[in-house]
């Protein structure tokens, strides 16, 4: 370990200065041991001049020697408080005079010696009830200072079961305060990952979020194409060029073999031999995870962190990783669904868009369609088509809900309706008509509101199915064209009455669903309270396209978030 760790470092410190204030000695150090890595390290201490810190420090720091102990080894190994009197009686004053001529600069060596030579030491283990070592609490006391002795032995013995119920604790107390962080910044993750169900947001959010967990600067994303069983880059950082492009088949290297089992990986000097070599070594990577994304059998892709140095990524990398990959695989579950649903309500609800004002000769048409937030698509009903005759037809409709379902059945109202008109013209017909192939098709708990218009030879005929009222604008007034019957799928042979009205250039004939005439601003709708005004200023200058936009913008800075889709469509005939 390159340095204590906080909690260990205060708590030890605190230690030390107890001892000092309790005795008079020259130094005191409280060392810890990696034993993986054969380590001795000063975790805190304590020195009563600059020559007693010249003379110990060197040897406070170094290699975990058995074969030539120092007093910190020799502590540990016999397991129990070592007092030394005097360096030179002791049995491996020989060796460690050796090894400190061996590593270090002849001045620095003959000074630590001289100190050992001269001085008193105390050097005792650090040790849990459960046996675990710590470390090791070393005293040391040179003239003017009185030499160490037993008194003082048991008073340093105290100290370090102290010092190991205290540690205990702390360390206890800071692996929950770690676990706790660690569940809240994965809380936090997964919080990252999913306000979006766009699924590229998705893919850069999973890449940022496990960067951050393990500190990672190199993270990549690559998603499992089924159709070329291969792996292929859809977010990374700290990557480039090349390696964007570069796709991993199925069983290629370790990437490629945690594909293939599902099961995580890190990194092992001992499989150089099975890694991609030449990716490898382009990169610099050292150290790396891979962690596979998936749900049960569903393999959406591999999780990949690395770094330069070898070694780098352990345990408890893999483990804050394979944390995350559940919700990350969840998260991409959503968007995809998500996606899918969005591409049939697409489908569903492309056949009602116009194409253009071309499509519609002799008229000009303004339209807005905004499907709401994350909503695949909502019941919004619209279209503008030419009748055999040579008539215009004109429908504005809602089917209640939200979601794929409702979608379908709006495709379905609206190919009703326009099949219909192939053998009506009259709008009232029409609709009694579609409400009688509706019976039985709708769920209990939905229904249709339908506003249907014919327009030919200056003249409209319109029927209006419990729909919110379009309004019909004149150069000197204007008029509600309200509801003439009750909405479809409601009540059994329902009768739409049907009203005409002069339309000719001029005019302009505008409808919307209910996502704009109900979007609120507290209490208030915007369909009674700003609408009319807009209509006023506007509906009769603008061109039908630029009448929407302006409308679509006041609805906009009106509501703080639209709930429901939103359709304006405004037409007028052309001079």
């Amino acid at each position: 370990m390159a340095e204590a760790p906080t909690w260990l470092r205060h708590t030890l410190e605190e230690i030390v200065g107890q001892i000092r204030r309790l005795l008079d000695v020259s130094g005191c150090a409280f060392q810890v041991v990696d034993f993986e890595a054969g380590l001795i390290r000063p975790a805190a201490a304590w020195f009563a001049s600059d020559e007693a810190r010249d003379a110990m420090t060197p040897v406070l720091a170094r290699p975990y020697d058995r074969e030539r102990p120092g007093v910190t080894e020799a502590a540990i190994e016999r397991g129990e408080s070592l007092l030394l009197d005097s360096i030179e009686d002791w049995e491996g004053a020989t060796a460690l005079r050796q090894r400190l001529e061996e590593e270090l600069e002849p001045d620095t060596a003959r000074r630590a010696w001289d100190w050992y030579r001269t001085s008193s030491f105390i050097s005792c283990p650090v040790r849990t009830a459960g046996g675990r070592t710590l470390g090791v609490l070393a005293i040391s006391s040179r003239a003017p200072q009185s030499p160490l002795g037993p008194q003082e032995l048991r008073l340093v013995e105290v100290f370090a079961d102290l010092a190991a119920l205290a540690l205990e604790r702390t360390e206890l107390l800071d692996r929950e305060e770690r676990r706790g962080r660690e569940e809240r910044e994965l809380n936090e993750a997964v919080r990252a990952m999913s306000v979006s169900l766009e699924l590229d947001t998705v893919y850069t959010a999973i890449v940022e979020q496990a960067g951050q967990l393990v500190g990672a600067s190199r993270v990549a994303l690559r998603r499992y194409e089924p159709a070329t069983a291969d792996l292929r880059t859809v977010a990374a950082i700290g990557f480039m060029g090349e390696s964007m492009r570069t796709r991993f088949g199925v069983g290629e290297g370790m990437i490629g073999h945690v594909a293939r089992t599902g099961e995580s990986y890190v990194s092992d000097p001992a499989d150089a031999h099975r890694f991609v070599r030449a990716f490898v070594e382009r990169e610099g990577i050292g150290s790396f995870v891979h962690v596979p994304i998936a749900l049960g059998p569903r393999l959406f892709g591999v999780l990949t962190v690395s770094h330069g140095q070898p070694g780098y990524y352990g345990a408890e990398a893999l483990a804050r990783l394979e944390a995350l990959a559940l919700p990350a695989a969840g998260a991409i579950a959503n968007a995809l669904d998500f996606h899918r649903e969005r591409r049939i309500a697409a489908a569903l609800t492309r056949g009602f868009v116009a194409r253009g004002a071309n499509d519609v000769p002799g008229f000009e048409l303004g339209l807005v369609y905004e499907p709401a937030g994350h909503d695949v698509g909502g019941g919004d009903i619209f279209g503008v088509w030419t009748l055999p005759s040579g008539a215009l037809a004109m429908l504005v409709g809602d089917v209640t809900g939200k979601g794929l379902e409702v979608a379908a059945l709006s495709a379905m109202v609206r190919f009703f309706v326009e099949a219909r008109t192939w053998d009506s013209e009259r709008p009232g017909e029409v609709l009694a008509q579609t409400d009688q192939l509706l019976g039985g098709r709708l769920p209990s708990s939905s229904f249709v509101t339908v506003f249907m218009a014919v327009i030919a030879d200056g003249r409209m005929r319109w029927a209006n199915a419990g729909h919110g009222p379009p309004w019909l604008l004149r150069p000197d007034g204007h008029e509600a064209l309200k509801a003439t019957g009750v909405p479809l799928g409601v009540q059994a042979s329902a009768r739409y009455d049907e009203h005409e009205a002069a339309f000719g250039p001029g005019d302009v004939l505008f409808a919307s669903t209910d996502g704009l005439i109900e979007a609120r601003r507290g209490g208030a709708f915007f369909g009674e309270q700003r609408l009319p005004a807009v209509l006023a200023e506007h509906g009769r200058t603008l061109a039908p396209r630029e009448l929407v936009a302006v409308v679509y913008r006041e609805v906009e800075a009106w509501a703080p978030q639209l709930d429901d889709d939103v359709v304006i469509l405004a037409l007028r005939p052309q001079p």
